[in-house]
């Protein structure tokens, strides 16, 4: 396998374990009740859970970028800006949508901008980051299935 494969490789067995992570997180504000709670109100085991998922929801969602662009540059997709990446991964497959990566990545750095700032912005936006998490799954997904099937990287 070439160097380019391998970094793939790797950052495949390093989402999957973020993966791991970022569900448990998930499952732990679901099972908590904090989805859709004022965010004023959380106690501080509750913030604690909030801020751990927002933390592993943005690693997940930057690795899982990194991989997208990877596999891009080892198809030799010209890179002029991230737009390219969705666009070769939506023609791919990968996404079903741009859309889908768009919305994850507002999200994300809307709620890094807000955090504990605005309790109205705030809320919602935990609404819809929570929402997110099955659609960068299943691109986790389709990505690595891409890569086993295209690109002969090994599940391992």
């Amino acid at each position: 396998m070439n160097p380019h494969l391998e970094l793939i490789a790797g950052k495949l067995r390093h989402l999957r374990r973020m993966r791991e992570y970022l569900a448990h997180s998930h499952g732990n504000l679901l099972t908590h009740g904090i989805v859709g709670k004022p965010v004023g109100t959380l106690k501080l085991e509750e913030s604690e859970i909030l801020a751990a998922f927002r933390m592993r929801f943005s690693e997940f969602q930057e690795h899982l970028g990194k991989l997208l662009r990877a596999i891009a540059q080892e198809e030799e997709v010209e890179i002029t800006g991230f737009s390219d990446v969705l666009a070769f991964a939506e023609k791919a497959e990968i996404l079903a949508s741009a859309d889908d990566w768009k919305k994850a990545r507002d999200v994300r750095n809307q709620i890094n901008h807000e955090y504990e700032e605005n309790e109205r912005v705030l809320t919602p936006l935990i609404v819809e980051m929570a929402n997110c998490v099955p659609t960068l799954f299943l691109i986790l997904d389709r990505a690595a299935a891409y890569c086993m099937d295209k690109l002969g990287v090994k599940k391992e």
